[in-house]
């Protein structure tokens, strides 16, 4: 009998060191592979972040190209003008697409006629750059906001700030539009928060 329970006693401390050892074992495999996780889940973020700021930009692009710098049909409106706030990045330009801005460029003896009127902004409270099209007008508002600016597309999130200008600056005659991009990667990144910048200048090719 004593030898049995000794026999017993052996076996379960047997499986205690078992345990420990097993549990170190783990231990040891998490700090030795815990840095690749981590490190690869921060580059799928910033890669993300990314291709997210040149959707956002590629989403316009087509937009931009085709609108036209005349005086009146292309505004860019600073904070003095009303985009400040809860808004940033705020600029108007007119679209010969119909369809709700999306549809046929429309031409009229070999010229845009113009369609609508296309509102790009970031709301600074959920970061995100939004895209609106207003059918009611060919002419932006001469200052910020507009009448409405809903119904709104979402074409960028995680935008951490949004800088619009006309280049040449200060020119009467601006020929070309800069946008520059700053967006922050997603918070999993709790270590190391990553900011991308991108800018890009579009040159409008309608007059």
């Amino acid at each position: 009998m004593r030898r049995a329970s000794g026999q017993a006693g052996y076996l379960l401390v047997d499986v205690i060191v078992g345990l420990a050892l097993f549990g170190f074992v783990l231990l040891a495999i998490y700090h030795l592979y815990g840095p690749t996780f981590v490190l690869s889940r921060a580059i799928n973020d910033r890669l993300s972040a990314q291709q997210d700021t040149r959707l956002a930009l590629d989403r316009v692009a087509r937009a931009l190209h085709e609108t036209t710098s005349a005086y009146g049909r292309l505004r860019v409106y600073p904070a003095e003008a009303g985009c400040s706030g809860a808004f940033e990045g705020c600029i108007g330009f007119v679209t010969a697409r119909d369809g709700g801005c999306t549809g046929t460029f429309q031409l009229i003896d070999g010229a845009p006629n113009w369609q609508a009127t296309l509102y790009l902004w970031r709301d600074t409270q959920t970061g995100e750059l939004r895209l609106r099209c207003d059918p009611s007008t060919t002419f932006p508002v001469t200052s910020w906001p507009p009448p409405a600016l809903e119904p709104y597309g979402v074409i960028g999130t995680h935008v951490a700030a949004v800088s619009i200008s006309l280049l040449p600056a200060s020119s009467p005659h601006p020929t070309a539009v800069a946008i520059a991009i700053q967006e922050q990667a997603p918070m999993s990144m709790h270590r190391s928060p990553a900011s991308f910048f991108n800018e890009t200048v579009f040159l409008p090719q309608n007059r």
